[in-house]
């Protein structure tokens, strides 16, 4: 088991101005795919070889880290790959066929298993297109991204074809018939209840448990979401249940989350004691997170999944903040997988996930009237 460096790579990059009909993150995708089993037939890789780290293979082939990660997911789920906590990603034995075995947190496999039913359930003819990915999204209650990568992977696999309409618009038609294996009902297809986020909270939980003791301060909400390779905003869900449970205690700033899952005692007065050090004038909530607040909902009323938002400078003059101060928010978004960056002349920051957005958001801060175009 060795780490592999971008000097093993021996086959060409992905030519992305020859396939400008696929979408560059598939590019990756199989060129990736293809490097490791090149790699492992001249005797270059090994299975459980780890491969460099995404923002090497981001630099290497001059895309975003992000269409990186996305990339790697989706091999992985494909069963390329496997993610080992807190060390990175290794080749997986891809010729096993116990892919679930290797990696729990198959995110999209999952996906593509309630996709399945849902086209089984709406018994949806040969030939015909199955629901809109924003339907798929409301029914699974899975982001819209992560359907794209399963629609991606069962046409793949030849189950769905992929049908250009006029202009950018197209749809997915149902091609190969299938059903659903006993793995895919005991994986939770059948029980409505089984998602990542409850998957995840049992894994967090065992984890803490076994490293951290009562009182202690725990790692960070990015540092699972990499250990586990699962969005920041799964962690996030995955949190708010172990503070339902009163496993955690999250708090705002430096002072970050605490394991308060000890004897009831001790963990009482741990807590008394940690909240008398906040007082109630304390104010924990950044200019940034107020802004992103606002930044959501103004995209929410403004653009559409897919659109190109305003550059910084001008939703910094929009909102009535610093540049830096929107460019800290917008790293949450890219974080979250909501907005994707793309560099050259087409490029900008583009949505691929609207954002939610919750309660009224323009309490605190109104917009600047000099800022906004009135349409007629």
């Amino acid at each position: 088991m060795k780490h592999l460096t971008l000097d093993d790579i021996k086959i060409s990059k992905p030519d992305f101005d020859a396939s400008k009909k696929v979408p560059k993150g598939q590019l990756v995708t199989n060129w990736l795919i293809n490097w490791i089993k090149y790699s492992l037939e001249i005797g270059i890789a090994d299975i459980g070889d780890f491969i460099p780290t995404k923002e090497e293979l981001a630099k290497y082939l001059d895309v975003s880290p992000a269409t990186v990660q996305n990339s790697i997911r989706q091999a992985k789920d494909l069963g390329y790959f496997v993610s080992k906590q807190s060390l990175g990603t290794c080749i997986a034995d891809f010729y096993s066929n116990d892919i679930k075995a290797q990696d729990e947190l198959c995110h999209s496999t999952i996906t593509e298993c309630k996709i399945k039913k849902i086209v089984l359930d709406d018994k949806i003819e040969l030939g015909k297109p199955i629901p809109a990915i924003a339907q798929l999204a409301f029914r699974t209650n899975i982001s819209q991204n992560t359907i794209r990568f399963a629609l991606v992977n069962l046409a793949q696999k030849g189950y769905l074809e992929k049908v250009h309409l006029k202009g950018n618009k197209y749809s997915w038609i149902y091609k190969k018939e299938f059903s659903l294996s006993n793995v895919e009902i005991q994986n939770g297809l059948v029980d409505e209840n089984f998602t990542l986020t409850h998957q995840l909270v049992e894994k967090i939980q065992k984890y803490i448990e076994k490293t951290y003791k009562n009182g202690e301060k725990i790692l960070p909400n990015s540092s699972f979401s990499r250990m586990f390779d699962v969005s920041i905003k799964t962690v996030n869900d995955a949190m708010k249940v172990l503070n339902a449970k009163k496993i955690v205690l999250s708090r705002r700033g430096r002072y970050g989350t605490i394991y308060i899952g000890g004897n009831q005692s001790s963990k009482l007065d741990f807590v008394s004691s940690e909240r008398r050090k906040i007082t109630p004038n304390q104010n924990f909530t950044y200019a940034w997170q107020k802004a992103l607040t606002h930044l959501k909902k103004y995209i929410v009323e403004n653009y559409e999944a897919g659109d190109k938002i305003a550059p910084i400078r001008e939703l910094a003059t929009i909102l009535n903040v610093s540049p830096n101060t929107i460019r800290r928010a917008l790293f949450d978004l890219f974080q979250s997988g909501h907005l994707v960056s793309q560099r050259g002349k087409l490029g900008g920051i583009f949505i691929m996930e609207m954002p939610e957005v919750e309660g009224d958001s323009y309490r605190w801060l109104a917009l600047n009237p000099d800022a906004i175009t009135f349409k007629n």
